[in-house]
């Protein structure tokens, strides 16, 4: 723009960095119930484009409004999953980060970080620091990461990753979470109807079967409304 300073403006969600979307998330969250939407107008093109309160004034418009539209139309698109992305450090050099080739040969340190992050919306960067790292060599469309060392190595760099692979990433792991669950689930239906046709299930089997299942349609219902929230918590309603 010509008035005296530079509007970064995203051409797309692929041009929102994690960071950007989390503070501006914070804010919405706070505000979204608010009767004059022109404040969360405002917050959005000042994070996402990062641009000054003051400089704002400045913006014509006509040229405020169509920011604007553009800004609610990327953040209303849809995301999938990223396999591998590069980003540039600080220094220059470029990355090539991929996600974790065999999720069913995740270790119990990187399962525990991931559970505990993944919901975190804060924490967000932490998660995605368990599921993509550097890649260590890249063979046609398979390639092996660095081994896991905690979050603390990648987490801070992640939240320069952009947006839309982090979202991308949050929704396929809730996805495969349900889909692995409900194989669990057949197998507990299995094993309690097989007892119950051959009259071999004990009272205390019987009522800790009985519990298992309480428990695991109550987490089923617990993620169900989680992935729904995963799969729309970056739309925001114009």
């Amino acid at each position: 723009m010509d008035n005296g300073f530079n509007l970064s403006i995203p051409k797309t969600l692929r041009g929102v960095k994690l960071h950007q979307w989390v503070k501006f998330m914070e804010v919405y969250e706070k505000n979204k119930d608010n009767e004059s939407s022109e404040f969360l107008d405002k917050k959005m093109i000042e994070i996402l484009c990062e641009v000054s309160l003051k400089d704002l004034a400045l913006i014509p418009i006509a040229s405020f409004d169509t920011v604007l539209a553009h800004l609610y139309e990327i953040l209303n698109t849809s995301v999938d999953l990223v396999n591998t992305f590069k980003m540039k450090g600080s220094d220059g050099v470029e990355v090539e980060f991929g996600i974790i080739p065999n999720l069913d040969k995740m270790t119990y340190g990187e399962w525990e970080d991931l559970e505990n992050y993944i919901f975190d919306q804060k924490n967000l960067h932490r998660a995605m620091a368990v599921l993509y790292r550097p890649l260590v060599y890249q063979i046609g469309g398979k390639y092996r990461v660095h081994p896991y060392q905690g979050t603390e190595f990648y987490a801070e760099l992640m939240k320069e990753m952009p947006v839309d692979i982090a979202l991308g990433a949050r929704v396929f792991f809730y996805r495969l979470v349900k889909k692995l669950g409900n194989y669990t689930m057949d197998s507990i239906l299995k094993q309690y109807q097989q007892e119950q046709k051959e009259g071999s299930h004990s009272s205390n089997l019987s009522e800790k079967n009985g519990e298992d299942i309480k428990r695991y349609l109550l987490l089923q219902k617990e993620m169900s409304e989680e992935l729904t929230k995963l799969q729309n918590s970056h739309f925001i309603n114009v």
